[in-house]
């Protein structure tokens, strides 16, 4: 039944100029969760993974404007992470990993952290880092003209988390599945740009040990149809030949590669 699925009430959530939004990726247990409860404690809004593929499936529907990541992870790596998210977004990244070597600190700062934590971590210092990151991060966001978030826009396909349902610009709606949401939740939230098929993997089916493209062609090939036929609608999800798919901009609607 519907009612039993866990509802996300944070999905695309805006930034808070007073206190941030601190997501963490902690493979040990004990350790994430005390993280969880300090930073909460301190009246910082905060979620928490054990893994990179498990943080961006959250963060198709969580917002987070500072990480804290240990490098030691299941799956993608701490660093390869860190270099991602570095080369695709604006969020503070500070890291919390047991390797204290200088080669390691030098690398880590090099991939795009902002700062470098030996555990174990003092909590104290942790928080003063985070608050002196995350006035540079609210400046840069204030500074800087913010896009509206698909879940805000006017005239535009959105999600909502509270019934599982997708939204077109003319008022209509279809239930989507869980993985069907996942996938819409990822490709909406980076509306006009092009998400590989292994970052929607990771997204859609954050436990998988083995990357199945297939399985993310039938799930999307399966929504077009079901959106076709209860709204009568295209969905505006298109491949990008040899390199993913795009939730696509009226824009992009003209470019020639674009199916």
């Amino acid at each position: 039944m519907r009612s039993s699925k866990t509802k996300k009430s944070c999905i695309f959530t805006r930034m808070n100029p007073i206190f941030p939004t601190i997501a963490v990726i902690e493979d040990d247990e004990d350790l994430r969760a005390n993280l969880l409860l300090y930073l909460r404690s301190k009246h910082f809004s905060a979620w928490g993974v054990a893994s990179a593929e498990a943080f961006y499936r959250e963060l198709a529907v969580c917002a987070a404007d500072i990480l804290l990541i240990d490098l030691g992870l299941p799956g993608e790596d701490g660093l390869s992470t860190l270099r991602h998210l570095r080369r695709t977004s604006q969020m503070g990244i500070i890291v919390i990993t047991a390797r204290g070597g200088t080669e390691n600190r030098i690398e880590g700062l090099s991939a795009g952290a902002d700062h470098y934590f030996i555990k174990p971590v003092d909590m104290r210092e942790l928080v003063a880092a985070i608050e002196t990151l995350w006035r540079r991060v609210n400046s840069l966001a204030t500074n800087c003209p913010q896009p509206m978030l698909p879940a805000l826009a006017q005239s535009a396909w959105t999600l909502d988390a509270n019934d599982w349902t997708l939204q077109s610009p003319s008022g209509k709606k279809s239930t989507l599945t869980d993985r069907e949401f996942a996938l819409v939740a990822t490709l909406l939230r980076a509306r006009g740009e092009v998400i590989s098929k292994v970052r929607l993997h990771a997204g859609v089916f954050p436990d998988a040990e083995e990357i199945d493209s297939h399985r993310i062609d039938v799930i999307l090939s399966r929504l077009r149809q079901k959106i076709q036929q209860e709204l009568h609608e295209v969905l505006p999800i298109r491949t990008i030949f040899g390199k993913g798919f795009v939730f696509i901009t009226q824009e992009q609607m003209r470019n020639s590669d674009v199916c």
